[in-house]
């Protein structure tokens, strides 16, 4: 659990979202650290819901081991339902993904010594090992809460009991009607799930993707940067429902000059820019999801989450959503996701042109090395555009339910995994 957001905390974020002139907000929200909580969440925020994987990717009767926040979980779908324990034998701690054993639809074996669990309650069942054993009913394996949702799997990791609503801690437009959804990719990568969030939402990022294939293909209009100019035209979501920060920029840098060089985008006249055509909204949602309207195309939305592994490894998914008319609608629009925008949004590595997408996952593993091992969490010099950064690191640090510690239950990994692949997950859905 973590300990309560302090008094001073709190007076400080308040005070600080008072100020009118946004680069006043990011100077002094680094230097009076309005955000420790947030600095302290390494391992993820507990007693919040994470995606974990796809649906798709657990069929009837399959196991498989995963790491959410530094717990080992087993998954097992029994009766079309998703059900979790930890993936540690109680009797002598060995994983049971390991070598995944089952006799019947609810219950799941030890390979070891042939304890035997039911996954629906945690409770020990039988023994295989041992005729009419004393330990039976006197055992169990902790369980966690499990929810599918447009055909991706949450996980709920913490003590409430019971849990909040998965509702809460999901992007509000992944549950618009009538939307249609396409997995993408799921990969793992190396960078710590707090800047992984920060730089998919980093405004002026977005100069990196200039040259994307994605952006060349669809003629994209893309500015080199945007930010907001004022306080108000960044909306920070503190309702009853998901807490999040929501972003429509009002500044869009479409050409500089380097020494007398104009840099510009494609797909514009730089001594003409356009006026107002980046118009897409943003925004970045407790624990780890971000939602893009309209984004890659026009009429879809982009869902990606950066779910914690450990402190040094994040979970990369991203999904689109479609509202389709009919039938053959939704048909298209899976078969462009499968064929036409999977490609462009994710490649494997070393194969051009690189994924739009995958140009992200190269931000995230450059910068975190900075941050791991040269202290840049107190060294770095935040700018304009980070004003929505430290708007979202305030936020997390209000409003968490809890932080995930290190507390001897489970330990660092130290490279060990259950099957030896450094729980690596197997390939995304589709053939990219």
């Amino acid at each position: 659990m973590s300990t309560p957001n302090t008094t001073d905390e709190l007076r400080h974020i308040e005070e600080i979202r008072g100020i009118r002139e946004t680069e006043q907000v990011v100077r002094e929200a680094q230097s009076r650290q309005a955000y420790k909580q947030y600095l302290e969440a390494e391992l993820g925020l507990r007693n919040h819901w994470y995606p974990i994987f796809f649906g798709q990717e657990l069929k009837e009767g399959e196991m498989r081991g995963e790491m959410l926040l530094g717990e080992r979980i087993l998954y097992k779908r029994a009766g079309g339902k998703v059900y979790a324990i930890a993936d540690r034998c109680p009797h002598r701690g060995v994983a049971f993904s390991a070598r995944p054993e089952c006799y019947s639809q609810n219950t799941v074996t030890c390979w070891f010594h042939g304890f035997t669990f039911d996954v629906r309650d945690g409770k020990l069942v039988a023994v295989l090992t041992e005729s009419n054993s004393s330990v039976v009913g006197k055992m169990t394996v902790r369980t966690y809460p499990v929810e599918e949702v447009n055909g991706v799997v949450f996980t709920f990791v913490g003590d409430l009991d019971p849990p909040p609503p998965a509702t809460l801690d999901i992007q509000p437009k992944f549950f618009r009607p009538g939307l249609a959804f396409h997995p993408c990719m799921r990969h793992k990568i190396k960078c710590n799930w707090r800047l992984a969030a920060e730089l998919g939402y980093d405004a002026a990022h977005v100069y990196g993707h200039r040259t994307a294939e994605l952006v060349k293909r669809f003629k994209v209009v893309l500015p080199l940067s945007t930010y907001p100019s004022r306080k108000d035209v960044v909306r920070v979501i503190e309702g009853e429902g998901p807490k999040g920060v929501i972003k429509k920029d009002d500044i869009n840098v479409w050409k500089a000059e380097v020494e007398g060089t104009v840099v510009a985008v494609d797909n514009i006249d730089p001594d003409n820019p356009p006026d107002d055509e980046f118009d897409i909204e943003v925004g970045l949602f407790m624990p780890c999801g971000l939602q893009v309207e309209p984004f890659p195309l026009p009429g879809m939305i982009h869902f990606e989450w950066y779910v914690p592994i450990d402190e040094d490894h994040h979970m990369y998914m991203i999904t689109q959503a479609y509202a389709p008319t009919d039938e053959a609608d939704e048909a298209r629009f899976h078969d462009e996701c499968e064929n036409v925008l999977g490609p462009l949004i994710w490649q494997p590595p070393g194969v051009q042109p690189e994924g739009f997408n995958n140009y992200d996952a190269f931000i995230r593993e450059q910068v975190y090395h900075a941050y791991k091992h040269e202290g840049f969490w107190q060294r770095e010099r935040l700018y304009k555009p980070d004003y929505i950064v430290v708007q979202w690191r305030m936020l997390v640090s209000k409003y968490l339910r809890g932080i995930q510690r290190r507390t001897g239950d489970w330990a660092r990994p130290e490279g060990w995994s259950p099957t030896g692949d450094d729980y690596s997950p197997n390939r995304s859905p589709g053939r990219w």
